[in-house]
């Protein structure tokens, strides 16, 4: 039975190079083949130690699938040459079945393979690798925590820096719009100003015309009177 830690790569941040492990061929062992009954089928969906049901609908398959297939290699990579609980596990997995005959059956092949084997052995093996596996995932689901953590709160504060940027901003915008608009009404008034004044200006300028022609035209008369009558 295995007696390494489980070295499997980080699940939420990388934990830098992996070593290798070389996991032990399995070993098939061929049962006779005997009907079975449909309600004896090994499970699928294999349930946690702690017997908690997961909902896994709002989890990605590809991302499930993953995740499996690392701890599926972990628990693989348990594995050291001899015979032992994960052999046994291999055996009865590969039939696809709980019956209780085939559970024998696949007993009785492993004490051919090694007769060390033994309940108590197989039992010790089984509660190993459910520790191991116990381990590596409360390992990983506080580093999973840490990092959302971690994440929620840069969130946070980069809501935060961009609500007071958005803020100020708005701020500025306001003071903006006011100016313009004061500036608009002075430019209206500036108008409507030079429009009275230019109007003074131009009545002047006419006036002034007006003015020169009509003493010019007095100081003409004269001065042809003086021409003819003198």
């Amino acid at each position: 039975m295995a007696k390494e830690k489980f070295n499997w790569k980080s699940l939420f941040v990388n934990d830098g190079e992996q070593k290798s492990t070389a996991s032990k061929p399995e070993e098939k062992i061929d049962f006779p083949e005997e009907p079975i009954a449909a309600s004896t089928k090994f499970p699928e969906t294999k349930r946690a130690t702690s017997q908690q049901q997961v909902n896994t609908s709002s989890v990605d398959n590809s991302v499930l699938n993953s995740v499996i297939e690392m701890y599926e290699s972990g628990f693989e990579s348990l594995n050291l040459p001899g015979y032992d609980f994960y052999e046994f596990f291999k055996a009865i997995k590969a039939v696809g079945s709980n019956d209780p005959n085939v559970y024998k059956m696949a007993f009785t092949m492993a004490q051919s393979v090694d007769t060390k084997v033994t309940k108590d052995s197989l039992l010790d093996g089984a509660n190993f690798y459910i520790k191991e596996i116990n381990d590596v995932h409360e390992n990983y689901h506080s580093k999973g925590n840490a990092k959302k953590e971690e994440f929620e709160s840069s969130l946070l504060h980069q809501k935060k820096t961009l609500s007071e940027e958005v803020s100020e901003l708005e701020k500025q915008i306001l003071q903006l719009q006011t100016q313009a608009s004061d500036k608009k009404n002075q430019l209206n008034a500036l108008e409507n100003g030079t429009s009275t004044e230019m109007t003074d200006i131009e009545q002047k300028i006419t006036a002034n015309d007006i003015a020169k022609t009509k003493i010019l035209e007095i100081i003409t008369t004269v001065a042809d009177g003086i021409k003819i009558n003198l």
